[in-house]
């Protein structure tokens, strides 16, 4: 399955757009428990509530209701950006706002990170689009991080290091919750809190609240 050409779903209107997004919605539940095997077009269209006739006439086939769920991993680079604006006085809040965008929008594509997960095995390919996740929001982070070394706000230094140990903190935290159904005990404001408080002090050696 390539998925070079597959480009953001930009969704629709009118009741067949809703009708669209039911077998989205059912068959990312599905395949996220059951894998893809486990999620047959009967058992898609009885948690959408329509008949199999209607899924084949807005997808081809059950491959192309995978590759439509799999667009939702090729969106996010914009949604990241979007939440690191603001000046250097900013630091604090820039970085709080991007770990709880970014745990959002893990939380957001639950089922199809899962999806990917157990499909690693027979579509090798979505791996990588697993994988791209955490790498993107590292890059943009980084990106961030070096823009104000280079305005001489911060000493210079591995930025992506840095960013990478930030966002890794809450792809582990997503995984133990979600995937390997550890419970773990933590606030998840707290954790956004003190992964900050720590970063911070590691690239400026402040943890004032208000920087």
């Amino acid at each position: 399955m390539d998925h070079s050409d597959i480009e953001p779903s930009h969704g629709g209107r009118g009741e067949e757009q809703e009708t669209r997004e039911r077998i989205l919605a059912a068959a990312s539940q599905l395949m996220a428990k059951k894998g893809y095997k486990g999620a047959t077009t009967r058992k898609i269209s009885q948690l959408a509530g329509v008949n199999e006739v209607t899924i084949f006439r807005h997808f081809k086939n059950k491959e192309a209701i995978l590759e439509e769920l799999l667009k939702g991993i090729l969106d996010i680079r914009q949604q990241l950006e979007n939440h690191l604006h603001g000046e250097f006085s900013e630091l604090k809040e820039i970085l709080l706002r991007y770990a709880r965008g970014y745990y959002t929008m893990l939380v957001e594509r639950k089922e199809v990170l899962l999806i990917c997960m157990i499909e690693a095995d027979n579509h090798p390919e979505v791996i990588k689009l697993f994988s791209s996740v955490p790498m993107t929001a590292v890059e943009v982070l980084c990106n961030k991080l070096q823009e104000f070394q280079d305005q001489g706000h911060l000493p210079k230094g591995d930025a992506c290091a840095a960013a990478l140990m930030f966002v890794s903190t809450f792809f582990y935290a997503f995984m133990a919750k979600h995937r390997v159904n550890l419970n773990p005990e933590f606030q998840e404001e707290q954790l956004f809190e003190d992964a900050t408080n720590i970063l911070m002090h590691g690239i400026t050696g402040i943890t004032n609240s208000h920087r």
